[in-house]
């Protein structure tokens, strides 16, 4: 079994030979997925359709490609407003990435605009929800699933058969090492019953389920280029040295 790992690489500009440097770089590393953050570029007014559409070019061979601007509530670098924000957003899914990322915690309006306009444009949705703080139970994270699913139907309209194709991306932090064990548990037992899961946890005590929450039912794990996108993320070339010493595979 090929366990994946998605690069997350940050767009600081709209150069683009920067940029095919950086994807450049990043395909010799054979990741499964890349992921473009751009909420870290130097001006917001750069993200336009054809940049966009330029940078997915540059992937060849194609692999799938993930889009994010993150909320400044969720590390992001970007203060917006919801109108902003919103116009970045659907900049994205038009631009037509295997998959959006998009935080859980969005407001109402951005959602249900984003999520009709991703399915209609065939883009995946990958629901991210980040706890900065502490690591939620079981029940608590399914207690958070529950009523963040009844939000979409309800309040967004949005098609439950759909709902489930898309991924819960969920990243908690650990307070102790062993908390580790309770971020694969929720990872293996929510996989096991037919979700879509990306989860492990954050920082330096995280690592352990960062490494090898793949092994528990999760779709993929990320890891860096060069710069880090978030705390405890370890290079793609380490973390794959990590999965073939430890599960004695290909990947």
């Amino acid at each position: 079994m090929k366990y994946k790992i998605c690069i997350a690489i940050p767009i600081k500009s709209d150069d683009l030979n920067t940029n095919r440097q950086l994807v450049e770089t990043a395909l010799e590393k054979k990741p499964d997925l890349i992921e473009f953050r751009f909420d870290y570029i130097n001006e917001v007014k750069n993200i336009t359709v054809s940049f966009l559409t330029e940078l997915l070019s540059l992937i060849i061979p194609k692999i799938p490609i993930i889009f994010t601007f993150r909320r400044i509530q969720e590390r992001g670098q970007y203060n917006l407003n919801k109108d902003e924000r919103l116009k970045i957003l659907k900049l994205l899914v038009e631009a037509k990435p295997d998959y959006l990322d998009i935080e859980m915690k969005s407001d109402i309006k951005i959602l249900k605009t984003i999520t009709n306009l991703a399915y209609k444009n065939n883009v995946d949705l990958i629901f991210s929800f980040h706890d900065f703080k502490d690591t939620p139970t079981y029940e608590e994270t399914i207690s958070l699933i529950e009523k963040f699913e009844d939000k979409l139907v309800h309040e967004c309209s949005i098609d439950l058969d759909k709902l489930h194709e898309s991924v819960f991306k969920l990243i908690f932090t650990p307070q102790k090492f062993e908390d580790n064990l309770n971020v694969l548990k929720i990872c293996r037992t929510l996989s096991q019953e037919g979700k879509k899961i990306v989860c492990f946890a954050m920082g330096e005590l995280g690592i352990f389920s960062r490494v090898i929450c793949i092994k528990f039912g999760s779709l993929w794990t990320y890891g860096s280029l060069r710069d880090k996108t978030a705390p405890g993320q370890i290079n793609i070339k380490t973390l794959r040295e990590m999965h073939q010493l430890l599960f004695n595979s290909n990947s």
